[in-house]
């Protein structure tokens, strides 16, 4: 599949740059397709059309909103199936995750942006003032490859809910679900120049975020890119959402249930093969229970076979690229270097397979905090065990990085979980493996960037105050 048309103001338009990228099957390495780039008179079409699509949107009603969220989810699940498929030939996501996780995310994020528009408070009186909350403008969204459609579906939801018209930059890694959620913008019959699409590098990003017609920018990805992202903005004073890097610990306490919590913080290191950025990379477990837990988990492996990821059966897929696969084994052997040792797995490409990006899943032990593999993301299926002597150092290791993105804790004295838990700096934290909430707010401390995605947080994201002085 080629992808060499933007869309802007309702319309598919021809790309007028150069291709720019290639997508690979990243389980057999063959050939998908191209995108072609924009020009900047391609991404000047489309702010354009963004900027008279606001105009008028932010005049639109609740309801007119519910609408077309309403309408947008009922055309993205149409099109789930054909979203499944695509994620496994362009990122060699399991098509069993793309079914249970990838495609239900993004339809709880319409509909938990839906539902804030119930709960939002869009007026208050304060003496002889009327606030008023307001769409900030026109947005202007950069979203990865790792989850495509649920970040799209992030910014774009929030957006719409507020009042706001948005021009979307996707990963070129992940075009196909990208192409997908226009043709269901389509199908939906959203207000043409509602969301728009452009396709481009960093110089066709750095156009986007800087264009005087874009009011703010939202940007998922890493925080080297995040910081420059941030910086453009700051030249022309507009406000920015980051959801960046993340290195999250799972922490075990004396007392934990390790049945329940190997097994579930080995499933959050592994899901999407480690590709996520909440991804519970490292596991902080009591000295005296190290052989234990690397028992269990040298045990439950085989739960987690490697395979082609359009096979049902299938529950690890390869990495997404080839770029992703050489850091991953570049940093398992510099882990090795550093003195981790080796409890499963290793470096190089997984046995049984002659091609594709197939990283073994790899557990490291005996992991200090100054060891790459406890400061940087991974991206990979390789988990980090730090065995800890003492909760406080346990709570020192869980701190230890520049990320705060996510955690876990677990703990069979649900006081000593929730105590602990408020002491992680961090943006989130699940307890006791509690189930994932995409009503509460997302983002990060730290590194992990700022401003907050979801539900309604997402919503009030987008907004602005207005102050009415006078007015009854």
């Amino acid at each position: 599949m080629h992808y060499e048309s933007y869309f802007s103001g309702g319309n598919v338009l021809p790309c007028d740059g150069a291709v720019f990228a290639h997508v690979q099957n990243p389980a057999t390495e063959a050939l998908q397709g191209c995108v072609r780039e924009c020009s900047i008179e391609n991404l000047n079409a489309a702010v354009r059309s963004a900027v008279q699509a606001q105009a008028l949107w932010a005049q639109s009603s609740l309801q007119d909103r519910r609408e077309v969220l309403d309408r947008l989810t009922a055309a993205v699940q149409t099109r789930s199936q054909a979203i499944v498929e695509g994620l496994a030939v362009e990122i060699g996501c399991p098509v069993w995750l793309g079914a249970a996780m990838q495609v239900p995310m993004a339809l709880k994020g319409l509909a938990f942006a839906r539902a804030a528009l119930d709960d939002i408070v869009w007026e208050e009186r304060i003496g002889n003032g009327l606030v008023e909350r307001v769409p900030v403008g026109v947005i202007a969204a950069i979203t990865p490859w790792n989850f495509p459609l649920h970040q799209i579906v992030a910014k774009v939801a929030g957006a719409i809910a507020a009042g706001c018209a948005i021009v979307l930059k996707p990963s070129e890694f992940a075009p196909g679900a990208a192409w997908q959620f226009i043709e269901a913008c389509q199908d939906a019959a959203l207000p043409d120049g509602l969301v728009n699409l452009i396709w481009g590098g960093a110089e066709v990003g750095r156009a986007l975020t800087t264009h005087p017609g874009v009011d703010q920018v939202s940007f998922t990805g890493s925080t080297a890119v995040g910081r420059a992202v941030m910086a453009d903005a700051a030249q022309h004073l507009k406000r920015v959402t980051l959801e960046l890097g993340g290195k999250s610990a799972s922490v075990l306490l004396p007392d934990a249930d390790l049945e329940a919590a190997v097994s579930t913080s080995l499933r959050m290191a592994l899901a999407n093969s480690g590709q996520a950025c909440v991804s519970q990379s490292r596991l902080i477990v009591p000295r005296t229970r190290l052989a234990e837990v690397e028992e269990r988990l040298s045990a439950q492996l085989d739960d987690w076979p490697l395979g082609d990821p359009v096979d049902p059966a299938t529950r690890l897929g390869p990495v997404a690229n080839q770029r992703q696969f050489s850091r991953v084994n570049a940093m398992v052997d510099h882990a090795l270097q550093q003195g981790a040792r080796r409890v499963a797995g290793g470096a190089g490409r997984a046995a049984g397979f002659d091609r594709g990006w197939y990283c073994p899943v790899t557990l490291l032990s005996d992991v200090l905090p100054a060891m790459q593999v406890a400061q940087e993301e991974v991206f990979g299926p390789v988990l980090a065990l730090m065995p800890y002597d003492t909760v406080e150092q346990a709570l020192e290791f869980a701190n230890s990085t520049r990320y705060g993105l996510s955690g876990a804790i677990w703990s069979k004295d649900a006081e000593q979980a929730a105590t602990f838990a408020r002491q992680m700096v961090t943006g989130q934290v699940i307890v006791n493996g509690a189930p994932q909430n995409l009503a509460t707010p997302f983002g990060g401390r730290r590194d992990s960037g700022l401003g907050r995605e979801n539900g309604r947080f997402g919503v009030e994201e987008c907004l602005t105050y207005r102050s009415l002085h006078g007015v009854d």
